[in-house]
């Protein structure tokens, strides 16, 4: 849903007044915890009847978008909105779609997702934005400053709760000393997640003396902020490296079969609508380097790897130490900020 705030930004520019509210499944409303473009945040709890949500929020926006293309998006855009925007695959069963919502569009997994769920906007005729803002005060920097001061060190962030994205535990232990030897200070983000927190157990009883981790779950804001003031950041596919991208952090993003061309994390004002090429290989942003195995089969976009008949996803596994270590290395010898 982060990647989702450019939508929101270029409203706000377009009319300072608007309210924006979202609405996102319950447990991840954290993503969006301070963010200044944003008034409320409801969820939605998939254990529950959605029917009381959809009784409370009728018709009560003007508007309302779907930044993405599920039937619990659409129905409830158009039960929230007088006018709605969204998306559809445009196939048997989704007829529905283009009959209920104000506007209806294909989505076109061939384009990035910042400028796919940009183009909801242009029936508002509201320029579009691309811009991915995270949360965060000054609470949260004077935290980030109190407790790492200006160390000289990177983030690094291995979990994702699809374990088809995770690097190896020996990648991180690597990849750790490589940083140490580097003279910086590899510090590993925690996860309240019991199986990370596990990841974490065991990359730590392995990594040379000097690794360290933040030491606390820290709200998103609080994650975005010691980010911010590290020296650079290694993470998977996930919503913290999406986060670090957005603040102009050299980042270095380790993907595996996901679709980078669709789901890469965003370069802040990219010009123009496709900032990854579809094939796998690395592919290097201003501030963002994303490695990705050149093979053949890469990216499938599959939860399970052919390669070893369903066991590790070996385009993952393949990725090395040295590499990441010299992505992270050029970005930060040229500064690595826009």
């Amino acid at each position: 849903m982060l990647l989702s705030t450019p939508l929101a930004l270029s409203i706000k520019e377009r009319f300072p007044d608007a309210t924006i509210d979202y609405l996102v499944l319950k447990g991840t409303e954290g993503v969006l915890a301070k963010n200044p473009l944003i008034r409320s945040v409801h969820t939605i709890d998939p254990q529950k009847s959605v029917v009381p949500l959809l009784l409370s929020l009728w018709k009560k926006y003007d508007y309302a978008i779907g930044s993405n293309v599920s039937d619990r998006t659409t129905l409830f855009c158009v039960a929230a909105g007088r006018r709605s925007y969204g998306f559809s695959y445009f196939r048997g069963k989704e007829w529905w779609k283009k009959l209920l919502l104000s506007s209806c569009r294909l989505y076109d997994d061939r384009m990035h997702i910042v400028p796919l769920v940009l183009t909801r906007l242009e029936p508002l005729a509201i320029p579009p934005r691309p811009r991915v803002v995270a949360g965060g005060d000054a609470e949260d920097e004077a935290y980030a400053a109190r407790l790492f001061g200006d160390a000289g060190y990177v983030v690094l962030h291995p979990y994702s709760r699809k374990e088809y994205k995770c690097w190896t535990v020996d990648g991180w232990r690597r990849l750790a000393g490589l940083i140490l030897d580097a003279g910086l200070k590899p510090l590993f983000t925690v996860s309240p997640n019991a199986d990370d927190a596990k990841m974490l157990a065991d990359i730590l009883a392995v990594a040379p003396e000097g690794t360290g981790s933040i030491g606390d779950v820290l709200s998103f804001p609080r994650l975005a902020a010691v980010i911010r003031r590290g020296r650079g950041y290694v993470g998977v596919d996930t919503v913290v490296t999406h986060m670090a991208a957005a603040l102009d952090v050299p980042t270095v993003a380790l993907y595996g079969p996901t679709l980078v061309h669709h789901w890469g994390p965003w370069p802040n004002d990219f010009p123009g609508s496709a900032p990854y090429g579809p094939r796998g290989t690395i592919q290097r942003q201003g501030s963002i380097v994303v490695i990705q195995k050149e093979w053949e089969c890469v990216p499938c976009n599959r939860e399970e790897c052919s390669r070893t008949d369903g066991g590790p996803i070996a385009c993952m596994d393949a990725i090395t130490p040295e590499e990441v270590m010299t992505e992270l290395a050029g970005l930060l010898e040229t500064g690595g900020r826009p």
